[in-house]
């Protein structure tokens, strides 16, 4: 056993974090009940974003939106990652009582999170006419593509900073913090949004602007929560600066959610060109219907995110205080867990999906292409748990390469391939029919690799002892 083990032993286990000591279900519970409702509330904007552009505009905004919605996930998916590798490395040396090692990452983690936003967003901003081309953006769409996107390119470095608070406070076993400030710039930007949709009608411009106002405000208020200690980790300028070892375990253990909603971002790139080029007679009307369900599906899949982060920080105090048994425990429950909602999410996407487009348009077509897809891009939605869940143990574990490929197997090698191939094989349809396939084969594949690491950790343990 480690030193930092033995240390945590020799503890009296009322000093010791209820991480630690806790029923496992109750304590994955604490974590991730607070994160789902957090997730919830502050995706609600997204989806109500949505159906305001859909109603308020109209379902040609719509597709708009949805044609450069990879762009902005991809923004996303970068500040993800630092966030999310910072918030690996800082629940472990928390777990392993080195204060000062989760006091520098934190710290340093912001000037890392500023350089890429900076160099990210000016480089997509010069570039952005090139990505529509590339991504075959419908020419009716651009213009109101446009208007869209520029604001969200231009101010999203706010949306970077935000995110480390956050993630501090996700790291520090304080999940109600991180809720408090997502659900208050959530709630803001759909208050937000009818005002400048329906009142000051300046169209889909005014939904961008709603949104860099409220993760502006959101900003604000994490600041105020990290200066009233509500966080375990301490910013300080004097550590802004810190060894570049720290800044590639940041990157390191964040790769895997880079690669994982950078995944999901490329994806969507990905489905857009596909339509645009595969069902070109009704591109506009299908790229709206897929905007729609995808930000359906999205809001659905939160609790999924709320799930793995819990399990995230609870495997990585585990693990760092050594108790191996506890990590299998946490995995298997959050296993559990999300295939339930995956089951349930599954039936709600393939048999009411027309329920679900026409509380965002009255385009008859729209619906019916939406109709038709939905029971076959969603139909393996209940494994999809298992490829995230998996990736979220061993970011807890620090180790980066598995958490990596697990999560990106899914996605760069079954998915992306077999969009590609099976329109050829058996039609325009290939392309939905990719998605069941890559979900059900990599999910399989990733819990059956972690249960045989587990299994592995935890005898090994039982042979030292």
């Amino acid at each position: 056993m480690t030193t930092n083990t033995l240390e945590l032993e020799d503890q009296p286990e009322q000093l010791q974090s209820p991480l630690l000591t806790g029923t496992v279900f109750k304590q994955f519970s604490f974590l991730a009940i607070p994160a789902i409702l957090g997730m919830l509330i502050n995706g609600m904007y997204s989806f109500v974003d949505a159906l305001f552009i859909s109603q308020g505009i109209g379902a040609n905004a719509m597709g708009a939106v949805s044609a450069v919605f990879p762009i902005q996930m991809f923004l996303i998916s970068i500040s993800t990652m630092i966030g999310s590798g910072m918030a690996s490395v800082v629940a472990r040396y928390l777990g392993a009582k080195r204060q000062q090692d989760a006091d520098t990452v934190f710290s340093t983690s912001f000037l890392l999170a500023v350089i890429s936003a900076l160099i990210f967003c000016l480089l997509i901003y010069i570039t952005r006419d090139a990505i529509y081309e590339l991504l075959a953006v419908p020419i009716a769409l651009r213009f109101e593509a446009n208007s869209y996107i520029t604001p969200i390119i231009i101010f999203w470095v706010i949306g970077f900073i935000s995110n480390q608070i956050t993630e501090g406070f996700r790291a520090s076993g304080n999940p109600k913090a991180m809720m408090q400030v997502l659900s208050t710039a959530s709630i803001l930007n759909i208050i937000l949004d009818a005002l400048f949709i329906f009142v000051f009608e300046w169209g889909i411009a005014g939904a961008a602007w709603a949104t860099i106002i409220a993760i502006t405000l959101g900003l604000l208020m994490a600041m105020q929560l990290q200066t009233k200690g509500e966080s375990a980790v301490k910013f300080s300028w004097s550590k802004l600066i810190s060894p570049i070892k720290f800044h590639l375990k940041i990157l390191g253990l964040g790769l895997p959610v880079l690669l994982s909603h950078g995944g999901f971002s490329v994806t969507l790139a990905v489905t857009v060109y596909s339509i645009s080029t595969v069902f070109i007679d009704v591109s506009e009307p299908l790229i709206a219907a897929h905007g729609i369900l995808i930000r359906c599906f999205m809001f659905l899949f939160l609790p999924i995110i709320g799930m793995m982060v819990a399990l995230q920080t609870l495997s990585g105090y585990n693990y760092g205080a050594g108790k191996y048994h506890r990590v299998k425990q946490a995995y298997l429950v959050a296993i559990a867990t999300s295939t339930i909602w995956g089951a349930i999410v599954t039936l709600i996407l393939c048999f009411n999906s027309d329920f679900l487009l026409t509380m965002f348009t009255d385009d008859i077509k729209v619906i019916e292409l939406g109709s038709e897809l939905a029971p076959i891009c969603f139909a393996g939605f209940i494994t999809a748990s298992f490829c995230m869940m998996s990736s979220g143990l061993f970011q807890g574990l620090g180790r980066a390469l598995p958490a990596t490929l697990l999560d990106a197997a899914r996605t760069y090698v079954l998915l992306l391939p077999l969009m590609y191939f099976l329109p050829s094989l058996i039609g325009e349809q290939g392309v939905w029919f990719a998605f069941p396939i890559a979900d059900l084969a990599g999910g399989l594949f990733a819990v059956s690799f972690s249960l045989f690491h587990l299994n592995k950790l935890t005898k090994d343990t039982k042979t030292k002892l």
